[in-house]
């Protein structure tokens, strides 16, 4: 998991950086309100060309080599995974119309739907998920639902070649699949609807080899049409898609090579394209046009500050609490941000499903813990001045102006701040993985809408993604437990109770909460982006009111 997730954050640093540089700070413009008319609208019309941009080409369209947000969104369209997420992440039926839970968790019994056909003709079959699902296992690079996969009883060794079949799949007739796992694993389901589980047609697969992800083959409401590097991708709507016609003839993808964001601006505004990502100073570009849709709301991400736990200036938790909590992250947000996002107080983001959004954590001091006095807090409290060092792998106009502004925060604690940037990301990564690191300053997003996909990663001890050096045994012990939970209530209290475990320790300080920020135009219905992101987003029962629109 530690290598996909290193190159998932690579991307993630290039598209906060792509924010930053194109934000503005001269105004602070009102936050985004989620709106949507879908329920205003009595009747859906069908019919209409869609047009979204993709700030870049995809690199595949194939769902088990896909690592970009570009191959992302036009996946979403072409291919079914067993289960699907609703815009509020719910895991819903997909291609399993039907689904057991049995043995405490261990095992999973899918029925097919009856109707799902592949974009060529042929019936989806139940030999068709234990190829797609078997076929991740071997995959370069490693995709992000591998953990998860290799709890499937033999995957391990299929995974090493030592079998030819994983011992945990298998084809029980044409339309049932039973999934058996070694251990209950919690978050095994929800890890179904991530996009590399897509289910993909095996004869197709097999016949086209590498040329699959250039004419690919899927089960979704729209089909391949063509692929025109560096200009466009089309689809088309599927007729014998088991869940009912999409109401769109026609998706096109416009493709901006190096995220070309003026070019895209001046498209949207000419009527070209019926959607939009919000970054920085697009929304007061744009506050003239009236009947805009606006849809803002936090993304399942966490941009934070992790901190060596022990390293000598960092090695005492009510220090680390201190520094928490003198960053006023209002102010920052309006002076920094203009409010286009949240801030973060805690780990999970509000969008996660589980968390409340009625709890409100306590400030980050008033829950540290431990011995009162330390070197770093006698340098600093005492008259003296404490050196401590950030990195960052981005050197923004965004990402210096919040280190600044942290700079000048933590200079009232006594705090000399050094800001060092790395923005090569090998010797960043290697940067924080070595003894040098103090502070570092990181983004991660959830590649899937469980807990689990920022506690273990982050905070577990065996991770390689706890640059932290975070250690605590009974916070491991929960991570593991939950994991095998089946009780949802039960869940979500051990992971509450992690959660506070960790905000007691402070390793790491939450600072905002990134968001999902789309316009639309004002003939779009039936628009949801959810949390995963707009590029998650299926275009199925999305339509146009007033008829075609642009060409």
């Amino acid at each position: 998991m530690g290598s996909y997730r290193l190159l998932r954050l690579m991307f993630i640093c290039v598209g906060l950086s792509v924010i930053f540089l194109t934000s503005s700070c001269e105004q602070s413009p009102e936050k985004a309100e989620t709106i949507n008319k879908t329920s205003q609208i009595k009747q859906a019309a069908k019919g209409g060309f869609y047009h979204a941009p993709l700030l870049n080409n995809p690199a595949t369209l194939d769902p088990a080599y896909v690592q970009d947000q570009y191959g992302t969104a036009v996946v979403q369209q072409l291919f079914d995974g067993l289960v699907r997420f609703d815009p509020y992440l719910l895991v819903l039926p997909a291609l399993a119309e039907t689904w057991q839970v049995q043995e405490n968790g261990k095992n999973y019994r899918f029925t097919l739907q009856k109707n799902a056909r592949f974009h060529n003709g042929t019936m989806v079959t139940a030999k068709d998920v234990v190829f797609s699902l078997s076929r991740l296992l071997r995959v370069s690079p490693t995709p992000a639902i591998m953990p998860q996969l290799l709890k499937i009883d033999g995957a391990q060794a299929y995974r090493d070649h030592h079998t030819d079949v994983v011992a945990g799949l298998q084809a029980i007739d044409e339309h049932v699949v039973l999934i058996r796992l070694e251990e209950p694993h919690a978050p095994f389901l929800t890890a179904l609807g991530m996009y590399q589980a897509k289910i993909v047609p095996k004869a197709e697969v097999l016949r086209l080899g590498e040329t699959f992800g250039r004419k690919p083959v899927g089960s979704g409401p729209f089909r391949f049409v063509s692929w025109e590097q560096n200009k466009r991708i089309q689809l088309e709507r599927f007729s014998d898609y088991f869940a009912g016609e999409a109401l769109l003839d026609k998706v096109e993808y416009r493709i901006y090579p190096g995220g070309e964001i003026n070019q895209i601006l001046t498209d949207f505004r000419n009527g070209e394209l019926e959607e939009m990502l919000v970054l920085g100073n697009i929304r007061e570009a744009l506050s003239s046009q009236k009947g805009l849709q606006w849809f803002h709301r936090p993304a399942l991400s966490l941009l934070f500050y992790g901190l060596k736990v022990d390293h000598p200036n960092l090695n005492n938790p009510e220090f680390r609490g201190k520094l928490s909590a003198a960053i006023d992250r209002e102010k920052l947000l309006s002076e920094v941000y203009n409010g286009q996002f949240e801030s973060a107080e805690r780990i999970l983001p509000p969008g996660m499903p589980g968390v409340s959004q009625e709890e409100k954590p306590q400030p980050p001091a008033a829950n540290v813990t431990g011995p009162k006095e330390s070197n770093s807090l006698s340098a600093a409290g005492k008259g003296g001045v404490l050196s401590l060092e950030i990195v960052s792998g981005s050197k923004s106009a965004f990402a210096q102006a919040e280190l600044s502004f942290v700079r000048q925060a933590w200079a009232e604690l006594g705090v000399d701040l050094t800001i060092q940037y790395i923005t090569d990301w090998s010797e960043f990564e290697a940067y924080i993985n070595s003894d040098q690191v103090q502070i570092y300053r990181y983004a991660w997003f959830a590649d899937m809408p469980d807990p689990d996909s920022f506690f273990y990663p982050l905070f577990a001890s065996s991770s390689p993604a706890n640059f932290m050096g975070y250690q605590d045994e009974k916070v491991n012990s929960l991570i593991l437990s939950a994991r095998g939970e089946s009780d949802p209530a039960q869940r979500a209290e051990m992971y509450r109770e992690i959660e506070a475990l960790i905000m007691e320790s402070m390793p790491v300080i939450p600072l905002i909460y990134p968001s999902v920020d789309r316009v639309y135009q004002s003939y779009v219905q039936g628009a949801q982006p959810s949390a995963l992101g707009a590029d998650y987003m299926p275009l199925h029962r999305v339509w146009i009111q007033n008829g075609l629109q642009s060409q």
